[in-house]
């Protein structure tokens, strides 16, 4: 039979483990009763936005008045004109000017609906104007953005999709003098490379209608997207 002296290190050794077992569950149960982290709805709701942008698919309301310039900033990045789906609404002039503005609705791959809003003040009174609008049908094609020609070196189109909208019917020789004969949209961004990426959309500058220019996309006549969502 063993002696209590050989026993001994054994009951100092299970002590020691037993009050090791205590700890462990006191501070796991203390752990467990701490309260859940809190999520920020808003940001998992506007994170989730910008995946499914990346495939294409607009969310409603993504980019409007409301919209941070860190999140526009964002969106002019990593929306994927080239992949944009049927029904996709962009909106190009500004937020708070009404008088000039452009709506463009992607009808399919290959096809857009573009509507131009104009208003004129009349002998100069800004309370009487003159409003007009214009909407036409454009065939779609899509190239890199530094392959096509603006009039602005400062601010060329980045190496990124753009896409050409083209019908020519349309032009003031046609009849239609708010309706260009192409646009362009794409990703432009300083040569600086100081100021973040914008996405504009250009009028063509046509042979027929002004002569004297190079036939290159307008950066003086351009208007930045400000609205983008999606038709129901």
């Amino acid at each position: 039979m063993a002696s209590s002296k050989n026993l001994q290190p054994f009951y100092k050794n299970w002590f020691f483990w037993v009050m090791v077992a205590v700890a462990v569950g006191y501070f796991s149960t203390r752990n467990s009763n701490k309260p859940a982290p809190t999520v920020d709805y808003m940001t998992a709701l506007k994170d989730k936005a910008f995946a499914k942008l990346d495939s294409g698919i607009v969310s409603d309301k993504l980019l409007n008045a409301e919209t941070s310039e860190d999140d526009k900033e964002e969106l002019f990045v990593r929306i994927p004109l080239d992949k944009l789906k049927p029904g996709t609404v962009l909106e190009f002039g500004s937020s708070t000017d009404t008088n000039h503005h452009i709506t463009v609705t992607l009808l399919s791959e290959k096809s857009a609906e573009v509507t131009v809003h104009d208003a004129v003040s009349i002998k100069g009174d800004s309370t009487n104007k003159q409003e007009k609008t214009e909407t036409g049908t454009y065939s779609i094609s899509v190239f890199e953005g530094s392959q096509i020609l603006t009039d602005n070196v400062d601010n060329p189109l980045m190496q990124k999709a753009a896409l050409i909208l083209e019908n020519l019917s349309y032009g003031a020789d046609k009849g239609h003098p708010l309706l260009s004969k192409k646009y362009c949209i794409g990703k432009s961004k300083n040569i600086s490379g100081v100021e973040a990426p914008v996405l504009r959309m250009y009028p063509w500058l046509d042979p027929i209608n002004y002569p004297k220019s190079g036939q290159e996309f307008s950066f003086e006549q351009h208007q930045v997207l400000f609205g983008l969502s999606i038709k129901r």
